[in-house]
């Protein structure tokens, strides 16, 4: 389930800070550099959400900025502080068909480190629903090991992305009859 991050600022913040030199988040921050978390209200430039669990407890957080000019989701970020991928990634495909579906914006850029565990299922992301994967800039991120580490571009276009979705309809409309 996913709300606005605002409103659990000081528990994201928290968790954030908990993941800096922590392992297994080390491809997540892109940077050996870690700054407190500051979570903006929503407004006409970015978006910030946090996925809850049945409980309402923060287990993720998802935010994207908007270049207005080119109608452009960018600097796309996500971060699953538990372990619980299935409701995570329920609500990262949700913010996704928001962004293209409810908000109308024409295309969704982002990034991952190479190497990070979560950079196959993007893979497979931009695959399923028709994007591309851009390219690699190489020795792009310093990570708080000190080593360069390449990173991948991506990029998803609304009509690409609908055209999925109207596909997976039509062939789970065929698998009634």
């Amino acid at each position: 389930m996913l709300d606005l991050a605002y409103k659990y600022e000081n528990e994201i913040k928290e968790k954030i800070m908990n993941t800096w030199y922590d392992e297994k988040y080390k491809f997540y921050h892109a940077s050996s550099y870690h700054s407190s978390y500051e979570c903006p209200q929503d407004d006409w430039n970015s978006r910030h959400f946090v996925s809850l669990d049945d409980n309402r407890n923060v287990i993720g957080l998802i935010s994207y900025e908007i270049d207005r000019v080119y109608e452009i989701a960018n600097n796309f970020g996500a971060i699953n502080f538990t372990n619980n991928k299935l409701l995570f990634g329920r609500d990262l495909i949700q913010v996704i068909d928001d962004i293209f579906c409810r908000f109308n914006i024409r295309k969704i850029e982002f990034s991952c480190v190479v190497g990070n565990p979560i950079e196959r299922s993007y893979d497979r992301i931009v695959k399923k629903f028709g994007g591309n994967i851009i390219g690699i800039r190489h020795k792009r991120c310093i990570l708080h090991d000190n080593k360069f580490y390449d990173d991948k571009l991506y990029e998803l276009f609304r009509e690409d992305y609908l055209k999925s979705k109207q596909m997976k309809r039509r062939e789970s409309n065929e698998h009634i009859f």
